[in-house]
């Protein structure tokens, strides 16, 4: 049975079916859920909107919506795909929407996408192997040769053979996902046939999504694109339990949020003329809780995005400063809100900034909303709201949107007027 959750205004709420109980256990200590005592009872569970995806349960497949009508799977996939994939210099159509769904299985969109690739043929690589031999042949080594046959009397050459392997980038993430796949029982039969065709490819150990930025695709290997796309997913965030009474269960899950704030980022870093957006990684300290003079906790902030960041400023006694702060918030139904405005206002007042700026997901073309605050009491006392729209059909209006959103960025920086 197929069932989509229960959305509220900010939770996706899931009913718990009496055999799930065991199962939502394991599965809220695992991806860190607080799952309250008086919701077990309830037999309810609460998962934030921002997460999407799907959760197959001893007794059903659960699906988890994007909190947008407007957005559906491809347009997350897109995203991912844009920061972890794409380069500039690369055909617009990649980035193309080619189907809605909302019944998602990154299984078996990952074997349809191999599937239709090795139709096409595996992707194999020459590669340089030592090898000994007893005629001259590939990239001789003359003195090890020479050396050799002196002390063993043989007429052995050594020499470096170029043979073609199975064993590259693309084929390691292949067989990483393939290989996770086939410890979970819907999926078994399948990736163990395919595996029979990856012998000796190694698997990667690292993040699915940062390898995925490493390879450089041509013209004849980007058709596996989309199927890495999936791979590196099914690496990062499929999840399955073999054990207990939950063997066969799975869970993909995206953060949403995060995505979109890494998909900003991306934006910023990489597409303005101006360079100088950062990222922080690391809070910053700005106060304490004592007791007795004794500190007990210390307060960080952490803004998403800085621009003209400075360490050390010498206007500002060499405290750090930030000409613009800019947070991303996806919430695209409730701009502005309380919250967020005191936050932002804080993050301004910390680092001297003279812009404050809330980045929200659209989905059409928007242009730039303003909050003025009282002069009087803030400084700066403007808010500037900026959008990015996310749902372009086509992969040259996705490029075109964030194009739009980049100029409203630098207009909004620079003062420059914005005619509608």
């Amino acid at each position: 049975m197929r069932q989509i959750t229960k959305r509220n205004y900010n939770q996706n709420i899931i009913y718990i079916k009496e055999n799930e109980f065991e199962f939502f256990d394991n599965f809220s200590k695992k991806n860190n859920i607080n799952w309250s005592e008086e919701h077990k009872e309830n037999s309810i569970i609460t998962l934030n909107n921002s997460l999407v995806g799907y959760i197959v349960t001893p007794e059903r497949k659960i699906n988890l919506l994007p909190k947008y009508d407007e957005v559906d799977f491809e347009h997350i996939f897109r995203m991912y795909l844009y920061i972890y994939s794409y380069k500039p210099t690369e055909s617009p159509r990649i980035l193309d929407i080619s189907k809605n769904q909302n019944d998602l299985d990154i299984a078996e969109l990952f074997f349809e996408q191999l599937s239709k690739n090795m139709q096409l043929g595996i992707i194999q690589e020459y590669k340089k192997k030592q090898q000994e031999l007893k005629i001259v042949k590939g990239k001789v080594d003359y003195i090890k040769t020479y050396k050799k046959n002196m002390i063993n009397k043989k007429n052995i050459v050594y020499s470096k053979v170029s043979k073609l392997s199975l064993n590259n980038q693309i084929n390691k993430m292949i067989v990483t996902a393939l290989n996770k796949l086939q410890f979970i029982n819907e999926y078994s039969v399948q990736a163990r046939k395919y595996l029979t065709y990856f012998e000796n490819v190694d698997l990667i150990s690292e993040n699915g999504s940062e390898y995925l930025k490493q390879i450089k695709f041509n013209s004849n290997t980007s058709r596996y694109r989309q199927t890495l796309l999936y791979a590196s997913m099914i690496i990062d965030k499929l999840d399955y339990e073999n054990t207990g009474s939950s063997v066969g269960t799975e869970s993909f899950l995206l953060n949403f949020d995060k995505l979109f704030e890494e998909f900003i980022g991306e934006i910023l870093t990489k597409v303005p003329r101006e360079r100088e957006f950062s990222i922080w990684t690391k809070g910053e300290e700005f106060g304490s809780i004592k007791d007795f003079g004794v500190t007990k906790e210390k307060k960080f902030f952490l803004p998403d995005i800085l621009f003209k960041y400075l360490k050390e400023d010498e206007k500002f006694n060499y405290a750090s400063s930030s000409f613009a702060v800019i947070d991303v918030k996806n919430k695209a139904y409730s701009t502005f809100k309380n919250s967020d405005i005191y936050q932002i206002i804080t993050y301004a007042r910390l680092l001297h900034s003279q812009k404050m700026i809330l980045i929200y997901p659209s989905f059409f073309k928007k242009y730039p909303e303003i909050l003025s605050l009282d002069s009087e009491i803030f400084s700066p006392s403007i808010i500037s709201g900026i959008f990015v729209n996310v749902c372009g059909e086509s992969g040259d209006e996705f490029l075109e949107d964030i194009n739009f959103f980049v100029s409203m960025m630098e207009k909004t920086l620079f003062n420059i007027f914005i005619k509608k």
